[in-house]
């Protein structure tokens, strides 16, 4: 049986917990994920939801301020990037980890996939994919970060909006909204931006839905953003996608 613990181990210093003062006056957490060059990726219902309490990475040693949000130009796609300080450098090059299990990567950031929406057929249904995230934990003194395990059990196009989504076996929570979905594969499947519930039921009810990768990739190509060893998986699968376009 398949060990996600290697996954976990790798990707846990690309977390970031954003927590947001609702306009109620609530406290509500949410998730974003490191994709290199200070750039987090998160849903963008987390940073609009209302006034940026605290941004708080575990491994980062300096607090981190954000300088930049961008959220996709079609209000119907829940995606935000976040320009920041982050810098794991001191992580990367001064920390050595020990005991650590097969397939661990010691890495800054998580690699985007190249699935564009064209490609995505049912071949990764009943795959195997972790999410990570901040949903709040009931009597736990700090905020944790969880993982769970799932997998994907359907692909699906909503008629509110574009883009196929990944539905996934992993339980809807408050606060895991923005994290990240990875596959057993080792690439970024997508971002946890919902709970596919209907009659205002509980999101614990619902579908867990991940958007995938293409509009994610196409909010950084059109603002000019190629964030560390993701800019070839955007060159290379974007806009080399565009040039064979103008081939056939």
């Amino acid at each position: 049986m398949k060990n996600f613990t290697h996954l976990y181990q790798s990707y846990k210093y690309s977390m970031v917990r954003i927590t947001v003062r609702t306009k109620l006056g609530d406290l509500s957490n949410g998730s974003a994920f490191h994709i290199g060059d200070g750039w987090l990726v998160t849903a963008a219902h987390v940073v609009n939801g209302g006034d940026i309490e605290e941004i708080v990475s575990e491994y980062c040693r300096q607090d981190l301020q954000i300088e930049k949000i961008i959220c996709h130009r079609d209000e119907r796609v829940d995606l935000a990037i976040l320009k920041t300080n982050l810098d794991l450098n001191h992580y990367l090059t001064k920390t050595t980890i020990h005991g650590t299990p097969e397939g661990f990567v010691q890495t800054d950031h998580i690699e985007i996939g190249g699935h564009l929406d064209d490609w995505i057929g049912d071949e990764l249904v009943l795959s195997k994919a972790l999410l990570m995230g901040y949903p709040p934990i009931p009597f736990s003194s700090d905020p944790v970060l969880l993982a769970s395990e799932g997998e994907v059990n359907a692909v699906v196009d909503k008629y509110n909006g574009p883009h196929p989504h990944f539905v996934i076996s992993n339980m809807g929570r408050g606060g895991y909204s923005g994290g990240p979905v990875l596959s057993e594969f080792g690439f970024l499947l997508g971002v946890l931006t919902e709970s596919l519930v209907v009659n205002n039921q509980s999101e614990e009810l619902g579908y867990s839905s991940a958007i995938p990768v293409e509009p994610l990739l196409v909010l950084l190509q059109e603002n000019g953003i190629y964030p560390g060893k993701n800019k070839e998986t955007i060159q290379v699968f974007l806009e080399g996608a565009d040039h064979w376009d103008d081939q056939t």
